[in-house]
């Protein structure tokens, strides 16, 4: 997955590069209705301490406080701006606080699957997420499985 690459400022530390894919078996449509209710998140996401959307609705400019809980405890509060939406299809979003950068998320069929590709390039001025970079993709990974099956449990419950 091709992403733009964010350019550390002072005292930030080099990229960090995430990409996932996830896999659901339901229609692009109910899943992005329950990807884009981001006050619900917690609900079903187990690494999502706290959701607050700001402005009430999903359109470019739209901004909302997440707090991210990693399975070793690291807790990351983000701000998140969306600068680009075409639902059902795909949203880009820059990132502030604990984290810089920008998040890449677009969601595709492929068959009875909605395939949802994530794409995180961010950096920090933190010193604990620094420390832990050689652990950080297996953290991501484990906050994003959950979040993986969080969603499909929760397509689960709405059919």
């Amino acid at each position: 997955m091709s992403h733009v690459h964010t350019r550390p400022g002072a005292g930030e530390s080099p990229p960090f590069h995430f990409e996932t894919a996830w896999r659901v078996a339901e229609a692009v449509e109910p899943v992005w209705e329950v990807l884009s209710a981001i006050d619900d998140w917690p609900r079903w996401w187990p690494g999502i301490a706290e959701t607050h959307a700001l402005d009430g609705m999903l359109v470019e400019g739209s901004r909302a406080d997440i707090v991210v809980r990693s399975p070793v405890g690291l807790t990351l509060t983000l701000r998140l701006r969306i600068e680009r939406i075409a639902p059902p299809r795909q949203v880009v979003l820059d990132c502030d606080g604990d984290l810089r950068g920008r998040g890449v998320w677009t969601l595709d069929s492929s068959g009875p699957l909605t395939v949802i590709d994530a794409v995180w390039c961010v950096t920090t001025k933190r010193l604990l997420p620094r420390l832990v970079r050689p652990l950080s993709a297996g953290l991501h990974s484990a906050v994003m499985r959950s979040g993986e099956r969080g969603l499909r449990s929760r397509l689960s419950a709405l059919t």
